[in-house]
This record gives C-alpha cells, structure tokens and sequence, in this order.
C-alpha cells in the first residue's frame, strides 16, 4: 500500500522525536518497534527484497540515523520535504498514527519533555 520510501519518511520524524534530547534511549526503540509491529505492519501487505514487511523500513530508518547521530532538524527536514512532494498519502487516519506514535515515543521514559513537545508541533505543522 504505502512505499518503503513513505515508511523511511516516517521513521525521520519518530526519530526527530526520540533525538529531541540529543539522544536516543534504548526505550524510546524498544517503543518504536513494538508500535511497528502492533500498528504499522498490520497496514501493510508489501515486502521489501528481504522479505520483510516494508513497514520495518521505519525500524531500518530510526536505527541509521541513530547510529549516525543525525540532528533532529535534519531529520524533520527530510521528513517535511517527503510530506510536501506526497501530500495525498497523508490521509486523516494517517496523521494521526503519526502523530499518536510520536507521542508514545516521547512518552516513554519520563513524560514529554519541553523539547520534545516543541518537535511534536513542528511535527503537527507539517501534517497540517
């Protein structure tokens, strides 16, 4: 349904989210990926040339720019740019995944940071 491309998109923005801090918690991608597989893969039917659901594009994506410690901004501006050129993707249902994910993330160790909560807005501005 949705391209490994969409996923990789996605995956820039929960990223931006968990790296708001300046890292990444080894919660914040065990959270991620039980949120994949409990409410991304079951969306999707495709697999990528592995085998895997395309929808583990967005583990593949989050993992990379972690181990390369991308700066949020960069991650967001990815993000925005494949939003922008695909708007029609971003249905209602959808946005609100993304959305509902993103808060899960920065949820996960101690509540939503000040820093966070402004990445959840840029976030939100850019579905909107």
């Amino acid at each position: 349904m949705y391209s490994e491309k969409f996923y990789r998109a996605i995956g820039h923005a929960f990223y931006a989210v968990a790296h708001a801090d300046k890292q990444v918690k080894k919660e914040e991608f065990q959270t991620l990926i039980k949120i994949v597989r409990e409410q991304w893969v079951p969306l999707e039917e495709d697999t990528d040339e592995f085998g895997e659901d395309v929808a583990f594009q967005i583990v593949s994506v989050f993992d990379w720019l972690a181990d390369n410690d991308v700066k949020e901004k960069e991650a967001l501006k990815h993000f925005k740019e494949y939003v922008e050129e695909h708007k029609k993707l971003f249905t209602s249902d959808v946005t609100q995944k993304i959305l509902k994910t993103c808060r899960k993330i920065a949820e996960t160790t101690h509540g939503i940071s000040k820093k966070e909560n402004k990445i959840l807005h840029e976030i939100e501005n850019i579905l909107s």
